[in-house]
């Protein structure tokens, strides 16, 4: 998820600056992973085991009415690629009961005491006048209007998420809210394109349940809303791959940003280079994600799973394959598998072209379904590729892994280590070597 302006002015959060220095994360909160690891071990061996369900396998939360949420032709985001990808994953998963995938298809909106887990009195009035409004009222600096009906669009959208994180808590399996990801919202404001904050709305709720959450969050932009939101919070461990805020919206997320009292050491942030790709997130991601989650040991994981990192992405410029998301995707199943007792939410996030978001999300679908996923060359489904042309007027891939060619990546293995040791050192952690 993205606005469409792009640069680095820093936001007036009152947080450090980048170059602040590394002293606050280590001195507050010098062994938090670890003092989190060993508090855990006396957890049950049959309490960490993944809870085997049959049949279904994954919950996924579609309702029709999540079109509501329209900023209008021009405007850069719509939910039809998200809809486009839940096509394709109803194509080769069809619906059955018994199946492998639980359709939750009647969503209504957040309560509003659902909405102030997260979002102040105050702001969801603005959103409500906006919603009636007969002119468009702009709920941020520009990227974010109000439209009619605003307010209950959003609402269903956090709702989705709940019901999505209700269902994975319950039932041991993963669930899966393609529309979600919303992840830029802060409490007081809307911001890039994110009327209400999804994600923290589902975060807070695991939070006030004594929780402990490992939020993860893929999109090209950093997710500002979440991290900031639980900055201070001893409960969430956010992990944050992104596009260096120095050259993109929001313009944060840098790796000295580590979190403060409680929650000092559990915020990592991951700034990649425009022009990086899969050969920057795949060995970072291996490196840094299992170790952490396994030190923080939580009881649930809430994934932002944005596609606005794929190469070719139009409000972006970073060069991620579906081979990467894919490998992300195994990698965070196994996780929920072998640490949460297949507790799991994934949501959507940015993405601006429809071709590698609904192929991206309807794949990340069959893995989390535990089915055999398709691999790259394997062809997409004729009825579906007409479906797509008729609803974009465009010519549909031919096959799930085609992509535009990657250019030359600036990335290299000592870029990797620069910013390895930089976490490390902001962390007070040592991750693997790489293999």
């Amino acid at each position: 998820m993205m606005a469409a302006r792009t640069g680095s002015a820093y936001p007036a959060t009152g947080l450090p600056r980048p170059d602040a220095g590394l002293a606050g994360c280590r001195a507050a909160r010098p062994t938090a992973l670890a003092s989190a690891f060993a508090r855990e071990q006396s957890r049950a061996a049959s309490d960490r085991g993944f809870l085997v369900t049959s049949s279904p396998r994954l919950s996924v939360v579609w309702d029709e009415r999540f079109h509501d949420y329209d900023f209008g032709p021009e405007h850069p985001f719509s939910e039809r690629s998200r809809e486009l990808a839940v096509r394709l994953l109803e194509t080769v998963v069809p619906p059955a009961d018994p199946g492998p995938i639980e359709w939750l298809r009647s969503v209504p909106p957040a309560e509003r005491a659902s909405l102030e887990r997260f979002h102040r009195p105050e702001y969801l009035a603005k959103v409500q006048a906006a919603s009636r409004a007969r002119e468009t009222v702009l709920l941020d600096a520009g990227d974010t209007p109000g439209f009619p009906g605003c307010y209950e669009a959003a609402a269903r959208i956090v709702a989705g998420a709940d019901r999505g994180l209700g269902t994975t808590l319950e039932a041991g399996r993963p669930a899966f809210h393609p529309a979600g990801g919303l992840h830029h919202a802060h409490p007081d404001r809307a911001s890039g394109f994110c009327i209400f904050n999804d994600v923290a709305v589902a975060v807070s709720r695991a939070v006030d349940e004594h929780r402990k959450v490992a939020y993860l969050d893929i999109d090209a932009h950093h997710g500002d809303g979440v991290m900031y939101g639980f900055y201070e919070s001893g409960r969430v461990l956010d992990i944050d791959f992104h596009q260096d805020g120095r050259t993109l919206f929001p313009g944060t997320g840098f790796p000295t940003e580590c979190g403060r009292r409680d929650g000092a050491g559990l915020k990592v942030n991951v700034p990649l280079p425009p022009g990086a790709g899969d050969g920057a997130l795949r060995p970072l991601f291996h490196r840094i994600v299992p170790t952490l989650l396994r030190s923080f040991r939580p009881d649930v994981i809430v994934v932002q799973h944005g596609v606005d990192g794929h190469v070719g992405d139009t409000l972006a410029r970073l060069q991620y394959t579906p081979a990467a998301y894919a490998d992300v995707d195994r990698t965070v199943l196994g996780l929920a598998r072998e640490l949460t007792r297949g507790r799991l939410l994934v949501t959507g996030g940015g993405g601006y072209r429809a071709d590698s978001v609904s192929r991206v999300l309807a794949r990340a679908g069959t893995i989390l379904a535990q089915v055999d996923a398709p691999d790259d060359a394997a062809a997409l489904p004729a009825r579906w590729r007409e479906e797509y042309r008729a609803a974009l007027g465009a010519t549909a891939p031919r096959t799930w892994g085609e992509h535009p060619r990657p250019a030359p990546s600036p990335w290299r293995r000592e870029d990797e280590e620069k910013l390895v040791g930089v976490l490390e050192s902001t962390l007070g952690v040592r991750l693997p070597r790489p293999s």
